[in-house]
């Protein structure tokens, strides 16, 4: 495991005390953006940038849930971004998902009177104002850390609630959440995972029809940068999945030099067990009669993908995921569910649930 590091380059580190609240107005901010580059004390899933992003920045809270036993699932974001060109700012709420039955649902609902967060003490709130959805979460410092998604929006015709239970500490890519430290998984694209697995319970009508999860899986994480987001990563391969005592989370990405950036994470029974981003620290590769590496195809022609954990001392952990359900498929982006088993190699095998995507946008278009 990398040894841990502070930041020590002066002026690199924003302050140290939290900018507790922030309103955001719905208008693209004209001009330089700064964000956050190493992990400030309380701050893992606070805002990142103090102003709305510009053309190319971006900030945004992704949450996602779904069935043990049924395809129902669910992805809920929070976007700050300018990487939707044709939405007339950059604040906005997309929702995604299938019903039990597999039936697709999409939408999404513009923060019309900007979007006010605040993150202290007791945790983060965000509101998207006039978009009819709003988050709350207890702090992560604190035990029992739970998530809290409300809707009520009939821009995209949903009411109800979303709650996660989490059970599993937070992290950033290559440690847990410790002050200080870098939190690059490629040159201008930052993530930190505040809820690598939760229990989820959901309470929805969407469209008029009932969607609802109890004791589920869950999971919420946040993606930052000052470069595009659809531009910086050529590819990558990225889930989570929940089996037996364990919960997982996978970062598989490739950049335009085709350099390979992997980040493994793995804990059991709530404590933190491997958190790793160095080389072969956990490779991931789809299968299936037309995958290949890197993948021609997207996750709609491939069966399932497997993701090889490497503990040190000849121990590996290995997850197998058969995938059951397209949640979404938008060609370059696509995620799916499926049943895992896996374990590590010669001790007990386990049977669960992930959920995983794709996104190979740079692989087809290049970097443009």
């Amino acid at each position: 495991m990398w040894v841990l590091k502070a930041a020590i380059v002066s002026g690199l580190l924003l302050p140290p005390t939290l900018a507790n609240r922030l309103y955001l107005p719905p208008v693209y901010h004209n001009g330089s953006v700064e964000v956050e580059n190493f992990s400030v004390p309380g701050n893992l899933d606070g805002f990142k940038m103090k102003t709305p992003a510009n053309t190319t920045s971006f900030d945004f809270w992704y949450f996602d849930a779904f069935s043990r036993n049924t395809s129902a699932a669910i992805n809920i974001v929070f976007f700050n971004t300018g990487d939707f060109a044709a939405n007339p700012h950059p604040l906005t709420v997309q929702i995604s998902g299938t019903f039990d039955n597999g039936t697709q649902f999409s939408g999404e609902a513009l923060a019309s009177e900007g979007a006010s967060i605040t993150n202290d003490e007791s945790g983060i709130t965000g509101n998207w104002l006039g978009s009819g959805a709003s988050f709350y979460g207890t702090n992560l410092e604190k035990p029992n850390v739970e998530y809290v998604v409300k809707l009520n929006s009939p821009r995209i015709g949903v009411r109800g609630t979303f709650k996660l239970k989490s059970r599993a500490p937070p992290h950033y890519p290559c440690n847990p959440n410790v002050d200080g430290l870098n939190t690059l998984l490629l040159p201008h694209l930052h993530w930190s995972n505040a809820v690598p697995d939760a229990q989820a319970n959901i309470d929805l009508t969407i469209n008029g029809t009932e969607f609802k999860v109890t004791d589920g899986v869950g999971y919420h994480d946040k993606n930052w940068g000052d470069a595009s987001v659809i531009t910086s990563p050529k590819y990558w391969d990225w889930g989570h999945a929940s089996l037996g005592p364990y919960s997982l989370v996978w970062y598989d990405l490739l950049d335009y030099n085709n350099t390979e950036h992997v980040y493994a994470y793995i804990s059991k029974n709530g404590s933190l067990m491997h958190n790793n981003c160095a080389e072969k620290a956990v490779e991931v590769r789809q299968w299936g009669a037309n995958a290949t590496y890197p993948p021609t195809s997207g996750i709609a022609t491939n069966e399932g993908l497997t993701a090889r954990f490497d503990l040190g001392g000849g121990q590996a952990f290995v997850a197998n995921l058969t995938k059951e359900v397209i949640i979404h498929d938008q060609i370059v982006y696509a995620r799916a569910l499926g049943s895992v088993t896996g374990g590590i190699e010669g001790q007990e095998q386990y049977q669960g649930r992930g959920a995983y995507e794709e996104y190979v946008y740079g692989l087809l278009y290049g970097k443009s």
